[in-house]
């Protein structure tokens, strides 16, 4: 039973017994991360058999955020390129993604690029780059009204949010970004711990 449990097959709670849990096959899109050897998102969804499209929303100059200019190691209010762009997969809209550039960078992409590249081959081919590290978090929030409008859920839908920052390796930043994704959706993972 522990092992199902594990496994999300059934939820145990004490006092009041197991109870089946939700089958994994509700679940639209799934992502294996091995954290030993982090791929792009659309290089995991390929090897599911999956493919990613992009609808372009804007490629803009904004002002650095105060989480924005942390990140990037840049003065608030900085110019920074800011791509906004939806995440589909066989048409249908699985989240939404917002990345800062860092101003060092040299954008010399094309708008064709922007619409049908993924971030890590926009920075590796596009500009480039290497990336050597990737810094990344996740949380959950609720969709604002924007959002859903954009993303067409209900406003207060649940989101997870993926947070990353991206260098290469000689440790310069390249973006720091935020991808958020609908429910159903989830990253599944395996760790090796290793004896010290």
């Amino acid at each position: 039973m522990t092992r199902l449990s594990l496994e999300g097959l059934v939820r145990r709670q004490a006092g009041q017994g197991t109870f089946a849990g939700r089958v994994e096959d509700d679940m639209k899109v799934r992502v294996n991360l091995d954290i030993h050897n982090i791929q792009s998102f659309e290089n995991e969804m390929a090897v599911s058999g999956d493919h990613v499209s992009y609808r372009l929303i804007s490629f803009t100059r904004t002002s650095a955020t105060p989480l924005v200019a942390s990140k990037l190691g840049v003065a608030v209010g900085t110019e920074v390129n800011t791509l906004h762009r939806l995440r589909l997969v066989a048409e249908d809209c699985i989240g939404s993604e917002v990345r800062y550039f860092s101003p060092d960078i040299v954008l010399d992409v094309s708008a064709h690029a922007l619409e049908v590249q993924g971030g890590h081959e926009l920075i590796e081919q596009g500009l480039g780059l290497r990336i050597g590290r990737i810094d990344a978090a996740l949380r959950a929030v609720v969709a604002t009204d924007d959002q859903a409008e954009l993303m067409n859920i209900a406003t207060g839908a649940p989101l997870l949010v993926r947070s990353h920052t991206l260098f290469t390796e000689d440790e310069s930043v390249i973006l720091h970004g935020e991808s958020f994704y609908v429910e159903p959706f989830s990253f599944r993972y395996t760790a090796t711990v290793r004896g010290s």
